[in-house]
């Protein structure tokens, strides 16, 4: 474990686990189980900023039934729609673009909005949201052009400026995930 691991595991202990000490495992779950999920939980929340982890601890006390533990899957959904986790540690929307439809995506010019749309909802999108992020990717790839025009004339805003350099951020993201994908490819 590196050192920024051991700090953010110490982090989600003192933020999160230690105001909620006083919950009990689920009847049923032995200590040995309860404990394993609790170490996942710690470890896995270490992305959650403070002011989210302690939001968190609300929302746990709230749905701690009886002074028990809610269980591990919904205080991970939770967490989830409290704040994303970086596009590197979303399992899901890295699947997704490394998936058939995640190629389709990248050559059709919709990966980018496919890849945000993965990491804030999770499941497969169905024909109607793809229908959606297909004209939110035209919708963008206009947006493009005139903020690449505002800059070059002069009067891009900070915004318009943040959000072109997100886009391309996550577009970035995209490349090199599926570019890790047809190495592994080569190599096999």
């Amino acid at each position: 474990m590196t050192v920024v691991n051991a700090e953010a595991r110490s982090r989600v202990e003192m933020l999160l686990m230690q105001p909620l000490a006083g919950l009990g495992r689920k009847r049923g779950t032995s200590a040995d189980a309860h404990d394993k999920a609790m170490a996942r939980l710690r470890d896995w929340l270490t992305y959650m900023s403070d002011n989210n982890l302690r939001a968190m601890v609300d929302l746990i006390a709230r749905h701690a039934t009886k002074g028990i533990w809610p269980e591990e899957g919904l205080i991970r959904s939770w967490a989830m729609t409290i704040q994303c986790p970086p596009p590197r540690d979303s399992a899901y929307a890295q699947s997704l673009i490394k998936s058939a439809m995640g190629r389709q995506a990248m050559a059709e010019g919709w990966a980018v909005e496919l890849f945000q749309i993965a990491k804030r909802l999770g499941p497969p999108p169905g024909k109607y949201i793809i229908t959606r992020l297909k004209q939110d990717a035209d919708s963008n790839r206009h947006k493009r052009r005139v903020i690449r025009e505002n800059i070059e004339a002069g009067r891009a805003t900070l915004a318009e400026k943040q959000w072109l350099a997100d886009w391309h951020d996550d577009l970035t993201e995209i490349e090199a995930i599926q570019s890790a994908v047809s190495n592994e490819e080569d190599a096999a």
